[in-house]
């Protein structure tokens, strides 16, 4: 594949990186995110209309996403979620890369699209090689006859050399004193400092506008015409061989199925008996919950993949055997269904009775999405196999949006205070987790470790608390309004964060200056 105007693209992954030290180095985390994934989209739209390239119609809702993503990377500051928020923009920004002008994303198989993220990274590197390549080769063309051609392979060069140069002028330096000294005489005193930041920098620059460069080159390449070579327009992964009967995995999806019938079967009670269970005296609030919603979590993921691996191996030959294995799969799943409701259930009764903790609230959400994966698998096992993949992609994604729209921190707060005065205001016994407490209580402690996301709804409550509580959530609260009066890193324009903004400006309101301005002191 070749570029129209291979020289522009160079400029463009300059620009690009430069743009990334910008944003990134020596920077929290905020508003640069959504800042460079609003400039990374209009520069592939910029490459599309240089290279006349076509997106495919069924993949122009995909540039939504990263925006949405980066957006909640500005909007939350959580760290959990502004992992899952940077690895799901990743994820979209690598099918961007690979699938933007060559398939519909919908219609990728599994294994294509849990590689996309490593195919998508390889094919930039080599894409970003061949730009240069045929930069330099046009330039040679076009320098015979006419010196000023010279000029941009000299540029190139010396741009490459300048970090090269910097940085091993830094380690000589640091080598020996005597050409170190000389340094510090012609140059500043902390030459060798400086040295080795700019040069990393120049790096960081060089290396990120070379990805980018060779990922727009390649999201726009024009795909060669099918009559020279069709196989040629994508990187086709090698699927796995069917060498198992059906025979076979009738056998161990159906001796599954007699397993799981028999469990619910003999622990209906226990499943779904729920308050009878734990009013009889037979089991703990604790014993009943912790006996269970984790481990028939992880029975059901194991089994999706279970049935997943047995699709991909096993041979089905005619109608009846399709038929013979679709319906044995149909009914693991359903068995596995009523399981995810009792582990459901099972948490929801911890939560209601112990509190809300995130090792508790992202399990609940992560049910229901694996509810709606395991029903959209039985779909499209019997209408469209190759359709799965889109589903887990939206599955986990929306896992990720349900949290980012919930605002997991602040919405346990106010869970877990209005707990606290429904099950009234008095004496209260922990337990053992973090976050968990008996009737009546409010573990502050745990409360306190949240991040900015959850000030206003600290803030709203901690004048209610009982006075031990209220003492642990105000010192934290003081504590973190010092921290943000006085240190300077976070209010850099690229630093912006809505999360950290408004906890600050909930902390000033609440704190006057002169209380934020006192310095801490630590004693051991």
């Amino acid at each position: 594949m070749t570029l129209r105007h291979p020289g522009r693209f160079l400029v463009a992954g300059l620009v690009l990186g430069w743009l990334f030290d910008l944003l990134f180095y020596g920077k929290l985390p905020g508003i640069s995110l959504l800042a460079f994934n609003l400039v990374l989209l209009a520069a592939l739209g910029w490459a599309l209309h240089t290279e006349a390239a076509q997106v495919i119609r069924g993949n122009l809702w995909l540039p939504v996403l990263p925006l949405f993503f980066a957006t909640m990377g500005f909007v939350r500051a959580n760290g959990f979620l502004t992992f899952l928020n940077i690895c799901a923009m990743l994820m979209i920004l690598s099918l961007l890369a690979v699938h933007l002008t060559r398939e519909p994303v919908a219609e990728v198989g599994l294994l294509r699209l849990t590689w996309a993220p490593v195919q998508a990274l390889g094919l930039s590197l080599y894409r970003g090689g061949g730009v240069i390549s045929q930069t330099t080769r046009d330039d040679l063309r076009a320098a015979r006859g006419n010196a000023r051609r010279f000029v941009p392979p000299i540029l190139r060069g010396l741009l490459i050399a300048l970090p090269v140069l910097i940085v091993f002028t830094a380690l000589l330096a640091s080598a020996d004193l005597i050409f170190a000294d000389l340094l510090r005489r012609v140059l500043a005193q902390d030459i060798l400092e400086q040295l080795l930041r700019w040069g990393w920098r120049a790096v960081l620059i060089l290396a990120v506008g070379f990805l980018l460069l060779g990922g727009l080159a390649y999201a726009v390449g024009r795909p060669r015409p099918d009559g020279e070579n069709a196989s040629a327009n994508r990187i086709v992964l090698p699927t796995l061989p069917r060498f198992l009967g059906c025979l076979e995995s009738g056998i161990v999806i159906n001796a599954v199925n007699v397993l799981f019938f028999l469990f619910v079967l003999i622990q209906l009670p226990y499943l779904f008996g729920g308050q009878i269970n734990i009013a009889a005296g037979r089991f703990t609030y604790a014993e009943y919950a912790r006996r269970g919603f984790g481990e028939l979590i992880a029975a059901s993921i194991l089994v999706l993949g279970m049935i997943l691996a047995l699709s991909a191996i096993t041979r089905r030959e005619g109608r009846r055997q399709r038929l013979g294995f679709n319906i044995s799969s149909t009914i693991l799943v359903t068995l596995t269904c009523v399981m995810l409701v009792s582990a459901f259930k099972r948490l929801l009764l911890y939560e209601n009775f112990y509190g809300f903790t995130e090792m508790r609230l992202y399990p609940h959400v992560f049910m229901v999405w694996l509810g709606l994966l395991l029903a959209w698998f039985v779909a499209t096992l019997w209408v469209r196999p190759d359709r799965f993949a889109i589903g887990l992609l939206i599955a986990a994604f929306g896992f990720i949006i349900t949290l980012d729209l919930l605002n997991p921190e602040a919405f346990i707060v106010r869970q877990n205070f209005a707990r606290y005065q429904q099950q009234g205001e008095s004496a209260f016994t922990r337990s053992a987790d973090p976050g968990s407490n008996g009737p009546g209580g409010i573990d502050a402690a745990y409360l306190a470790r949240f991040s900015d996301d959850a000030v206003p709804a600290l803030i709203q409550i901690v004048d209610r608390l009982p006075a031990a509580e209220r003492q642990v959530v105000d010192e934290r609260l003081l504590s973190l309004g010092r921290q943000r009066f006085q240190q300077t890193e976070w209010r850099r324009w690229q630093s912006f964060h809505l999360a950290r903004w408004t906890a600050y400006r909930w902390l000033t309101a609440r704190y006057d200056a002169s209380t934020l301005s006192v310095v801490e002191t630590h004693s051991d």
